[in-house]
């Protein structure tokens, strides 16, 4: 075999090699892409459970007593929140808010929304499209502002480089990086409420704040 004949050999079986691999990749993407993380509920079934109308409900109760109860002039209190009541609230009582209340704003309507604590982040997911698309953020309190600063994405279990960073974009507009809140809320009574921490661990978010 001539030297040239066993050069176009080898570049056809690195080329070979070359595709196979992409090939592997493409179809390794496409599987993890499609696979569900190992924490996302069916939101049919949660939605249909009675118990979430019954956490929900009782979240939306825990938060109006510990907003409305009237507190020592400068004594700061906290609340602690756990995923599994944010989660049963979404599937089984925000319908219902929003049935009530048009104009309620949700960032991507008709997409099944959950939420995931973890360790000094959270996740945000929604099943659109078949697949469930998540962010992973870390939440700040800076001054002036509740800052949810995105740290990582990923399409069901496939890691999307800056993916999060692009769901913040699309959420803010422009170049933004980060999705800004208000940390003062005011009351009906003319009091007023800032965040003035927030703690995230696994399974719970916990919010320390003071009454003006």
């Amino acid at each position: 075999m001539s030297s040239s004949s066993r050069l176009l050999a080898r570049s056809l079986r690195i080329s070979a090699f070359i595709f196979a691999s992409l090939v592997v990749l493409a179809a390794a993407g496409y599987v993890l892409s499609n696979r569900l993380p190992s924490w996302w509920v069916d939101p049919a079934l949660l939605a249909a459970d009675p118990a979430s109308e019954l956490r929900g409900g009782e979240l939306e109760q825990q938060l109006a007593a510990s907003l409305s109860k009237v507190r020592p002039q400068g004594a700061s209190w906290a609340m602690r929140i756990r995923q599994t009541d944010v989660n049963a609230w979404i599937a089984a009582r925000l319908p219902q808010w929003k049935e009530h209340d048009p104009s309620l704003v949700w960032p991507v309507e008709g997409a099944a929304t959950q939420v995931r604590f973890e360790e000094g982040c959270a996740i945000v997911a929604l099943a659109m499209e078949g697949r469930v698309w998540s962010a992973t953020c870390a939440i700040e309190v800076v001054p002036g502002a509740i800052a949810i600063v995105p740290s990582a994405g990923a399409i069901g279990t496939l890691p999307v480089p800056g993916g999060a960073a692009l769901a913040m974009r699309w959420l803010e507009g422009g170049g933004a990086k980060t999705l800004r809140l208000p940390r003062i809320f005011a009351l009906g009574d003319g009091r007023h409420i800032e965040v003035l921490h927030i703690d995230v661990h696994p399974g719970t978010i916990e919010i320390e704040c003071i009454t003006r």
